[in-house]
Formats: C-alpha cells, sequence, structure tokens
C-alpha cells in the first residue's frame, strides 16, 4: 500500500491524520481509496480533467503529471498545494 502524505488544509477532512495507507496502482486509484477512507478528499485533490491545479501530486520525490501515473507498492505519494508566483 502506499503512504499518502496529507497537507494541512486537508488535515479536517481526514480527522487530523497526516499519513494515510492507501490502495492502488496508479494516483487515481490511491487518491480514491483515500476518498472512499475520508470522504471530501478526493474532489479536493482531482477533477474530472485530472488532477486539480492547485494541487502537486508527487511519486515519492518526482512531481506527477498524469492522474493515471503508476504507483508502487510502498511508494510515497504527497498531496501537496501548488505554488505558483512571477
Amino acid at each position: 500500500m502506499a503512504v499518502v502524505f496529507i497537507p494541512t488544509l486537508l488535515l479536517p477532512l481526514t480527522g487530523g491524520l497526516k499519513q494515510i495507507q492507501a490502495a492502488g496502482t496508479t494516483l487515481r486509484q490511491v487518491i480514491t481509496d483515500v476518498d472512499r477512507q475520508f470522504p471530501g478528499v478526493g474532489e479536493r485533490v482531482m477533477d474530472s480533467a485530472g488532477i486539480r491545479p492547485e494541487i502537486l501530486l508527487a511519486i515519492g520525490a518526482d512531481e506527477a503529471f498524469s492522474i493515471d501515473e503508476a504507483v508502487g507498492p510502498d511508494t510515497e505519494v504527497h498531496i501537496l498545494p501548488a505554488i505558483a508566483g512571477g
């Protein structure tokens, strides 16, 4: 199972849990499993087009560009608020 790290802005939805174990072989499946455990997380992370623009997902240390990227067993998945500037 993947270990999903939850950002502060989503902690109210997880009852304060900062790490959640979730099943799946793609980011979509992992986030769907997190949403099954803690309803509301999924809609804050992904929409019909994929990863929401205000969210950055990382698999280990690598940024994910698609919600359908592969996730291996015992992988860390990080949900982060995207940072923009200019």
